[in-house]
């Protein structure tokens, strides 16, 4: 099925600006969509964190953060389900379930509790971004998905410090009037707002007219109910991934990264207090500072999306910035002088993370596009899971190993995750090494040569009748 976008560029009508994007068409309401889930999402995680504390004190937040992550078990599943199914009534159920479990957050009172619940609206979440990242290429032209991809991942984490806020607001409310009965807990007008962005994202999805998938008739069957289509979905997707270098490049080289990225979140805070003595006001000094360098990163890409330059190469290039600069964090002796790397690192993961989407949108077609991001998605909660879990393992294993400034294992640890990230980058590079001299050309200027050859051709057919 064609996108519905393809009209549009047939006329030639002008690329669209930064803004516009988001002011009018079927994007924007997408746009607009993932704005709300997303503030909604960092509500909750953080009155989710708090609803664990108060149950079962630091121990106990580790219960919804590892549901977080378990889900991408089923990221197989979600890609089939985006490459056989109606996408815009998988993100509407997804939408509308997890706001149905976000109201039930606010009766959780045991850990066992507060895992299911986590655990099942992750699911949701996972079965959503596949159907969302593949309709994404089908409602705008190709040549701006940079500056669309740039400005979906800005209202990602762009409203992570207004979600922050908004739940210290939403918990000073509900502590100070008391008045709200079952929502009087400092947790539950904050998951009560999650679930009303929920619907909103519903409402504003269901508005969209996203085309259906395309399936081959090889897909198809014969007509009647096959258990056996789902798994030569899932086969002929990881054989797709397997063949193509430069999807593989991407996807391994953003799961590798987050397994190094992982560290560092992990590590931040006693970095910060016990390596720095900054305390925890210097951890959110350096989050503050990698996450500006993150929007700064994606806003200057949307910015610059009309120039011609090679997605994954620049991918790579960002990733090995990200992993020197990361490492020059964990180096570095002032709290100030680690924000400026954090701040450098950020702006490298902004730009990798976009050219990365960027490029599995332009070179994955719509029939393999939702397994091709499950399988992102999968693979990167995983290495962000495992990492995580080893931070603090690697740094006592580490700690008093190595002399000098690196005889603490946690910066030993950091030093290490940057390290991986940037070994990604030097391996994606390398990966691509064959591309560099491939000169990347509009269609414009191919049909400008083969006007040229022609035109050459021409004067010599003269030429040799003139002489003869």
């Amino acid at each position: 099925m064609p996108s519905i976008v393809t009209g549009m560029e047939a006329r030639g009508n002008p690329t669209p600006g930064v803004f516009s994007l988001i002011r009018h068409g079927p994007f924007s309401r997408l746009w607009w969509a993932g704005l709300a889930s997303s503030f909604g999402d960092w509500v909750a995680l953080f009155a989710t964190i708090a609803l664990a504390d108060s149950i079962g004190g630091v121990t106990g937040i580790l219960v919804p953060l590892t549901a977080r992550m378990l889900p991408g078990l089923f990221g197989a599943a979600a890609g089939v389900l985006a490459d056989r199914f109606n996408r815009k009534v998988t993100m509407v159920v997804c939408d509308v379930g997890r706001a149905v479990l976000a109201v039930s957050l606010v009766f959780v009172r045991s850990l066992p509790q507060l895992f299911l619940v986590s655990f099942v609206m992750e699911v949701f979440t996972l079965f959503w971004g596949p159907s969302r990242e593949a309709s994404v290429p089908n409602l705008v032209p190709k040549a701006v998905l940079v500056r669309a991809n740039s400005l979906s991942l800005m209202a990602v984490y762009g409203t992570l410090p207004l979600g922050s806020a908004a739940f210290s607001i939403l918990a000073g409310i509900t502590e100070w009037t008391h008045a709200l009965g079952v929502f009087g807990s400092n947790t539950g007008l904050a998951f009560i707002v999650d679930a009303v962005t929920f619907m909103v994202s519903a409402s504003l999805i269901w508005a969209i007219a996203i085309p259906l998938p395309e399936v081959s008739k090889e897909r198809q069957g014969d007509g009647g109910l096959d258990w056996r289509l789902p798994f030569r979905d899932i086969m002929e997707g990881i054989r797709f991934i397997l063949r193509e270098r430069t999807v593989r490049s991407v996807i391994g080289g953003i799961a590798t990264a987050l397994f190094g990225a992982g560290i560092f979140f992990a590590l931040g805070q006693p970095f910060s207090s016990d390596v720095l003595g900054a305390g925890s006001s210097g951890f959110g000094f350096l989050v503050t500072a990698l996450g500006s360098g993150v929007v700064l990163g994606m806003l200057g890409l949307s910015i610059t999306a009309g120039s011609d330059f090679r997605r994954e190469v620049v991918f790579g290039a960002s990733l090995l910035a990200t992993g020197l600069t990361i490492t020059s964090t964990a180096m570095s002796r002032t709290v100030a002088g680690a924000a400026f790397w954090a701040l450098l690192a950020g702006l490298g993961a902004g730009s990798s993370y976009v050219m990365g989407f960027t490029h599995l949108h332009e070179s994955v077609s719509d029939e393999l596009r939702g397994r091709t991001f499950a399988a992102l998605y999968t693979l990167a909660r995983t290495a962000l899971l495992i990492s995580i879990s080893a931070a603090a393992v690697l740094a006592a294993a580490l700690d008093g190993v190595l002399p000098g400034m690196f005889r603490s294992g946690i910066r030993s640890a950091l030093v290490f995750g940057g390290a991986v990230v940037a070994f990604a980058g030097a391996i994606t590079l390398w990966n691509m090494r064959t591309r560099f001299g491939n000169l990347a050309l509009t269609d414009k200027a191919l049909r400008s040569l083969d006007d040229a050859s022609g035109t050459v051709s021409s004067i010599r057919r003269r030429r040799k009748e003139e002489e003869e």
